[in-house]
């Protein structure tokens, strides 16, 4: 599937502001599922890109809007060509759970680990536990059973601005976005020693592009979804906001232990005002 994606974000400000410091995280990644074309990211005011890699291998964009603005607009826009990956769930549901500990375990470690949004407690290992006992005693089982619980328990609430909580008050409250279901299931996986990371990028919903209603939950914006490292097969995807394994309809753009590593954009600036705006736009087209 070839998929057309805009990003544009754009922030106003009630003040000038100045010394506007800023890093992007929107280059899709080349993967055994997809591969992207060239990326194009422009910046009103204008302003010089510089590239670098975070520690979990992200391509990273930083600039600098030095002189007074009162709005600053980021925009990209790229090509993706994705392919399923239908074998790796159907894999990792011949992975008998005894195989527990692979043999990089030193080096997933940071993945099993408590992270900035990520926690886990006595009420997560008892609740990741009676989903194991109920599961079938396979690694694609469990990781199933972990996701279809969070999509049972909880309920998906859309919020215009979103306030990232941790994992401990999502599972207390069981309401939140893409975002927190994704920090619930890695805190469920972590839980039990299963290496799980967060995964931010986009969702491509037919729905959306033929007609106006979504066929997908969380669509129309950024996504976040999980991966988690299943002994002999590698990181297999799942989407604990729509109950399904990440297929075609996903472009991956960056990877971390939690949203805190992965943000789209993140920055500071001096001034700007107390009542500053921001507006989103995410559209994901199919190409024919």
């Amino acid at each position: 599937m070839r998929l057309s994606i805009l990003h544009q974000t754009r922030y106003l400000y009630t003040a000038p502001a100045r010394s506007n410091i800023n890093e992007l995280r929107l280059s899709p990644e080349e993967t055994a599922r997809q591969k992207p074309g060239v990326l194009e990211i422009t910046i009103d005011p204008g302003a010089d890109l510089r590239e670098t890699r975070d520690l979990f291998g992200n391509l990273v964009h930083h600039f600098e809007v030095e002189g007074r603005h009162e709005q600053l607009t980021i925009r990209s826009q790229t090509e993706v060509e994705t392919t399923g990956s239908y074998d790796l769930p159907m894999r990792s549901m011949a992975v008998p759970l005894r195989e527990f500990l692979s043999g990089d375990q030193a080096s997933l470690y940071e993945f099993t680990t408590d992270s900035h949004f990520v926690s886990k407690n006595p009420a997560t290992w008892r609740e990741a536990v009676d989903v194991h006992l109920s599961c079938e005693k396979t690694w694609g089982a469990l990781i199933q059973g972990l996701s279809d619980f969070v999509f049972e328990s909880c309920q998906y609430e859309e919020q215009d601005i979103h306030r990232m909580a941790g994992s401990s008050e999502i599972q207390e409250c069981k309401t939140g976005t893409c975002q927190d279901f994704s920090h619930l299931l890695i805190s469920y996986c972590r839980a039990l020693g299963m290496p799980a990371r967060y995964l931010s990028g986009y969702l491509y919903d037919p729905g959306l592009d033929t007609a106006t209603e979504a066929d997908f939950v969380g669509s129309g914006a950024t996504h976040a979804w999980v991966e988690v490292h299943v002994p002999g097969i590698g990181w297999v995807g799942i989407d604990p906001t729509n109950r399904r394994w990440v297929d075609e309809h996903y472009v991956s753009v960056s990877s971390g232990r939690d949203y805190h590593d992965v943000a789209p954009v993140r920055g500071s600036l001096i001034g700007g005002g107390e009542d500053r705006s921001l507006e989103v736009e995410v559209m994901v087209r199919a190409l024919h």
